[in-house]
């Protein structure tokens, strides 16, 4: 209600967030019970939130001037990253029938397979903007999210399960910078 105070473009894509949320974790379809169908959806309603604000911000109040391959560079990013919530329990969505990639192939290999896809992600992210003097920098801040989540544990450590999302957080901030850098600095 308070979104529509603001934009009713906004409260309709908040509304469509709650909708996909809603389809993600309810019966009858509770699509969180299939790993790779579970992150997609997680995607398109992070999608619905980074909607809201690009409408918020632009002059026109629409999402037409929102490029069309930053779109698809956030969603596989998405797709690709959401995995790494995961881990943190393990246990409790193999009980409930939940198949997270660390369900199906075990603690290991899921680190590894989400690991791989948050690097594919800042790999992406050259090949989708066409801006390949940022390769290395990719490369390097990829790789250090795929040891990041590779080295996690489940509880003891700098690195952990339920801390996780903040080192990669800080990765992506630290990408953000010398991307914007070569960007705006040709």
């Amino acid at each position: 209600l308070f979104a529509a105070i603001v934009s009713f473009k906004v409260a309709f894509f908040l509304l469509a967030y709650q909708g996909i949320a809603w389809l993600y974790s309810a019966w009858p379809l509770r699509l969180k019970r299939f790993a790779f169908v579970s992150t997609f959806v997680s995607s398109i309603a992070s999608l619905m939130i980074v909607f809201s604000g690009f409408i918020l911000a632009s002059p026109s109040e629409s999402i037409r001037q929102l490029p069309f391959s930053v779109i698809v560079l956030l969603a596989m990013a998405y797709t690709f990253s959401l995995p790494v919530k995961d881990f943190k329990d393990i246990d409790g969505d193999r009980n409930d029938g939940v198949r997270t990639i660390p369900v199906l192939f075990g603690e290991n290999w899921g680190k590894i397979v989400v690991a791989g896809g948050i690097f594919l992600s800042f790999l992406l992210s050259v090949a989708v903007f066409n801006e390949f003097r940022l390769f290395w920098w990719a490369m390097l801040f990829g790789g250090f999210s795929f040891w990041l989540v590779g080295s996690m544990q489940k509880e003891k450590g700098a690195v952990t399960y339920r801390n996780i999302f903040w080192w990669i957080l800080g990765a992506i901030f630290g990408y953000s910078l010398v991307f914007g850098y070569f960007i705006f600095n040709g």
